[in-house]
């Protein structure tokens, strides 16, 4: 099949596609009306039998044979024709409902089942037309490569083209990895776009029994908890802004095609007929080059919109679900009620937490981290900022007993005495903090050890509490801003910072333990070792304030 005959297949078959995918979501959300109507069909049936039994009672009271009696009657009698047949067709309407939701189910699920074979199909045209792409540039940068080795001393110009279409070639062979990984990102989005609305309707069937199961609202916020996380639009806006930009530079280099068939010798004197020859050839290869670039670039440019309108309406489905999770859920407690066997699930489940492999994730982890130019770099920054940090806190402590020698003199005590301290202060107090968060950084990199992971989320979440208390500990020094610069007594700054050390090395590992368990397997230990840190969480603020 001919590259224009393969790019006309895959047009036809993605507007298929797109047909296919919007009829799959027609069908759940014609399931999804149906689901809400069930809600609305017992008040809707009482209703219409109560003002069906109101003019029936007002058709027996009805007596005379006057003109206005007679059409009062004929009124009545419409209206109660009406109304009964609206009761049929609500009780119709309600003994159908479940075959209907059925018929929608099944048409949905063979919907999708035709679009995922025209997405296998699909898939498999780009591969070939990119593969035939690929070869018919290989073979041209091959036969002029060829040429070129059988002709000595070439101008410098037809040489920079070698590099060129080298350059192009791999331009192509990047833009058709991404084609592959754009419509992975397509397929992915509407998967997780179906998972969710599966989500949405099993929340909204499932929410008049939520007051009478605490069992099933905990797995609702568990299947919540497992949806995917809101997709960021600006990274695509992005990518089509440099799409544009190569295409501008792409019709910048055909254009200027005509300009390099004038190109001399290094003398002055014309090209020979041979170096012409080598260099209509690379011309050509050039000119195939950036019209299958220029091609692909509008492909994989209307590719991203695709997937930036699935990402939409995977995001407006995320919003419905969350609509739906303040409002039946917002009640509904999301961990177990305390028992008298909570102290053995704490047992059994810290008993879990150490089996899982704890430490050889961590270790695998920190190798990982270690390892990744990503992340050794922020770290190793980190430790040098602590390092110089160490190193200054003798002429820190100077600074410090300098400015305090200097506070209350007329002639030396001025403003940017304290703005300096306060500065200067925060400064020191930072590479701490800084090293913690790059050390959170690095283990949530480590996406292949879960464990890690959620302990990086945990040590993140702790950075700001931390350089908040670290900050308080160097103002709260006897030469510092407290006390020297705002007066405050010294028993006082001593007795609130005489819990620093607790807030160091308690109430910042439990912060960061709590939400570790939050968010490790779908919160499993949030019950039991969650709870746990929280108890004692409040009991450490307790004695501390």
């Amino acid at each position: 099949m001919s590259t224009d005959a393969l790019n006309q297949e895959i047009l036809q078959v993605s507007s298929q596609l797109l047909d296919k995918s919007r009829q799959a979501q027609q069908e759940q959300e014609r399931a999804r009306e149906i689901a809400d109507s069930l809600n609305q069909l017992p008040q809707q049936q009482t209703d219409a039998r109560r003002q069906l039994n109101e003019i029936e009672r007002r058709l027996g009271t009805l007596t005379g044979n006057t003109p206005l009696n007679q059409a009062q009657n004929f009124a009545l009698q419409s209206d109660s024709a009406r109304l009964k047949a609206l009761v049929d067709e609500l009780e119709l309407a309600q003994l159908s409902a479940n075959n209907r939701q059925e018929l929608a189910r099944l048409r949905s699920e063979l919907a999708e089942k035709e679009s995922q074979q025209l997405d296998a199909y699909l898939q498999a045209l780009r591969n070939q037309l990119n593969s035939q792409r690929q070869l018919e540039a290989e073979r041209a940068l091959e036969s002029t490569e060829l040429l070129a080795e059988n002709s000595a001393d070439l101008p410098k110009d037809i040489v920079a083209q070698f590099k060129i279409n080298r350059e192009l070639s791999a331009a192509l062979n990047q833009q058709a990895q991404r084609m592959d990984l754009v419509a992975s990102q397509q397929r992915q989005a509407t998967s997780q776009t179906l998972q969710v609305r599966q989500a949405l309707n099993t929340l909204r069937e499932q929410s008049q029994w939520l007051g009478s199961s605490n069992l099933l609202g905990e797995a609702l916020r568990a299947q919540v908890a497992r949806l995917p996380e809101m997709p960021k639009p600006q990274q695509l806006d992005t990518e089509m802004a440099q799409l544009r930009v190569q295409r501008l530079r792409y019709e910048d280099l055909l254009n200027k095609q005509p300009l390099l068939r004038q190109i001399h010798q290094a003398d002055g004197q014309p090209l020979t007929a041979e170096q012409n020859r080598i260099l209509e050839a690379q011309l050509r290869t050039q000119r195939e080059l950036l019209n299958s670039l220029l091609q692909g670039g509008d492909t994989l440019l209307l590719e991203l919109t695709k997937l930036k309108v699935s990402n939409g309406q995977l995001e407006d489905a995320l919003k419905e679900v969350n609509e739906a999770t303040h409002r039946y859920l917002f009640w509904t407690s999301d961990v177990r009620p305390m028992t008298i066997a909570w102290p053995l699930e704490i047992a059994q489940d810290l008993r879990r937490l150490i089996s899982l492999d704890t430490f050889s994730q961590l270790g695998k982890a920190s190798v990982m981290m270690l390892t990744s130019k990503e992340t050794i770099l922020p770290l190793f920054g980190a430790l040098i900022l602590v390092g110089c940090s160490i190193y200054s806190r003798r002429y820190f402590t100077r600074f410090l007993e300098r400015s305090a020698a200097k506070v209350g003199k007329v002639t030396q005590d001025h403003f940017w005495l304290t703005l300096r301290t306060l500065f200067w202060s925060i400064l020191v107090a930072s590479p701490l903090p800084v090293l913690w968060m790059t050390l959170g950084y690095g283990l949530r990199e480590a996406w292949p050890y879960p464990l890690a992971v959620a302990i990086g989320d945990g040590v993140t979440a702790t950075v700001p509490l931390l350089w908040v208390v670290m900050i308080c500990a160097t103002f709260a020094r006897p030469n510092g801003l407290f006390i020297a610069h705002f007066g405050w007594p010294r028993e006082r700054v001593s007795r609130g910072m005489r819990y620093y050390l607790m807030s160091i090395g308690l109430i910042v590992p439990l912060i960061m333990a709590l939400m570790m368990f939050d968010n490790l397997d779908d919160r499993e230990f949030s019950g039991s070792l969650g709870r746990l840190c929280f108890i004692l969480i409040c009991g450490a603020l307790a004695v501390v304030t």
